[in-house]
């Protein structure tokens, strides 16, 4: 993987931690990906990788309740994205936890712990920190073509 991330789009997705903010950041991301001509999978990839992170923010982050952002900050080109996403809540690092066990059937499975196995499966680099009172989760993904007709998977 190429160390060369150069980002013709740099936007920020400001979102309340409430569920229903999942549409505006999905919205957000389908449009960077018309902008820079992603496949319609590669923005079902992100999307998915996104939504697992900031729906444990909001399930999880905020014990204590009230009303607290959750920065989406993407770098976009046609080939490559990396996204931050930062938060004021509990220090939580999901890389720290057991992925889940994808050999036990699903009905012997113990609950959760399959969204962090999807993002790593999804992204290339991902990287965790909590620092000046933020969770700051980073995540990279470098695309094996450029164009969005070629590859409609």
């Amino acid at each position: 993987m190429s160390n060369d991330w150069q980002f013709p789009i740099d936007r920020e997705i400001k979102l309340c931690n409430r569920m229903d903010e999942l549409q505006r950041l999905n919205e957000g991301l389908e449009e960077i990906g018309a902008e820079v001509g992603w496949t319609a999978r590669a923005v079902l990839d992100l999307s998915l990788a996104c939504e697992e992170l900031v729906v444990n923010i909001v399930n999880y982050g905020f014990p204590s309740g009230g009303e607290h952002h959750i920065d989406v900050l993407i770098q976009a080109s046609p080939s490559s994205v990396e996204v931050k996403i930062e938060d004021s809540g509990v220090p939580f690092n999901p890389l720290q936890t057991a992925d889940a066990s994808t050999l036990l059937e699903l009905e012997d499975r113990p609950i959760g712990g399959l969204g962090i196995f999807f993002v790593k499966r999804l992204m290339d680099d991902i990287h965790y920190e909590y620092a000046g009172g933020l969770n700051r989760f980073r995540m990279r993904k470098q695309f094996g073509y450029t164009h969005q007709n070629d590859d409609q998977a």
